[in-house]
């Protein structure tokens, strides 16, 4: 009896360790149930976030391009203009502008550089200025570029280039899609009517494209890119690079 009583022990430590292994068993069942939840989870919880941040800035985004301004073009009234071209068609210089909508040289000359132009050079019967397209920075550029030729259509074009380089908010962000585009052509005192019509059928598609092949046959490579009386095309680091060649060019 005693001999039996001896063995009980490790018989009955032997079924102790039975339930220990299902114990274990399930608690690493348990954690991979969780690490597979942690998996599945974290991703859509990333991906929900990330949505809520694009929501947001799009949003943002559309209401700080929601506000079309229209500048003060009066400047270009006191000269003669046809088309794309401003100034005594008789001026002894001929300087040709090649440049793209949401280039941010571009605007800064618009705005910096281009009324001292106009005033010293334009409106005195020295120089007749021409602009060309250069759309090469995205899409907006090309359907800015073409509605700018819209606008042409109904003798407003300066008007309108003045509005786009106004409304320009930097590169790709909804500044210029059509719908807003239709906004500056009614601040700009178009028929927007025939203004969306225009844009809409891609009236002056061919046109823009016919430009930026052109000025890359020249070797034009940036924006803005200038011209004077025929000479290659070459940019500029202050204005002064510019109206010297003006001045070289009248002589």
């Amino acid at each position: 009896m005693s001999s039996s009583r001896e063995n009980l022990p490790p018989a009955a430590s032997q079924a102790e360790r039975v339930p220990r292994r299902a114990q274990r068993k399930l608690e690493a069942e348990r954690r991979a149930r969780r690490r597979r939840v942690l998996f599945i989870t974290v991703p859509v919880v990333i991906a929900l976030v990330a949505a809520g941040v694009g929501i947001w800035w799009s949003q943002r985004s559309a209401r700080e391009v929601a506000a079309v301004q229209m500048p003060d073009v009066s400047k270009y009234t006191s000269v003669p203009r046809d088309g794309r071209v401003l100034g005594d068609p008789n001026a002894p210089v001929h300087v040709i502008e090649w440049g793209d909508y949401q280039c941010p040289a571009c605007k800064s000359f618009e705005q910096r550089f281009f009324p001292t132009i106009l005033e010293q050079y334009i409106a005195t019967g020295k120089v007749r200025w021409e602009f060309r397209d250069f759309a090469f920075i995205g899409k907006e550029s090309v359907r800015a570029a073409e509605a700018a030729a819209c606008a042409l259509d109904q003798g407003k074009f300066w008007e309108f280039h003045a509005a786009l380089y106004a409304n320009q908010t930097g590169e790709n962000v909804g500044a210029f899609t059509d719908r807003r585009l239709e906004e500056i052509a009614g601040v700009a005192g178009l028929d927007v009517g025939a203004f969306r019509s225009c844009l809409r059928q891609d009236k002056h598609a061919d046109e823009v494209q016919q430009m930026v092949r052109e000025a890359q046959s020249l070797g034009v490579r940036a924006t803005p890119s200038f011209s004077v009386n025929g000479s290659a095309p070459f940019t500029i680091r202050s204005l002064s690079d510019l109206t010297q060649r003006i001045e070289e060019a009248s002589k």
